[in-house]
């Protein structure tokens, strides 16, 4: 495997994983930005923006989910790591 490959495919399994985390939690802030918050009229004060209880546990459970999803992102990339760098030290002692 040519080094460009191998740096390439050392990227994408490394980082891979966690960009697509980051996408998820932005997606979900996202969708609860604009579909879950709530707005009323207060006299005084104009419109408020509030999370009614229900759904600030919801916003809770997927953001835990999301967090479980960094764990074994960054336990994916640690592992891809050392295991690139034992192939490497493989192929150069060859």
């Amino acid at each position: 495997m040519t080094d460009r490959k191998l740096a390439a495919a050392q990227f994408i399994v490394t980082w891979f994983p966690l960009a697509t985390v980051l996408v998820g939690t932005s997606m979900v802030l996202i969708d609860f930005t604009f579909n879950y918050i709530d707005a009323r009229y207060v006299l005084g004060l104009g419109w408020v923006r509030f999370f009614t209880y229900e759904r600030l546990y919801d916003l809770a459970l997927h953001l835990s989910m999301l967090a479980v999803g960094l764990a074994s992102a960054l336990i994916f990339a640690a592992v891809a790591r050392v295991a690139f760098r034992g192939s490497v030290r493989v192929a150069t002692t060859s």
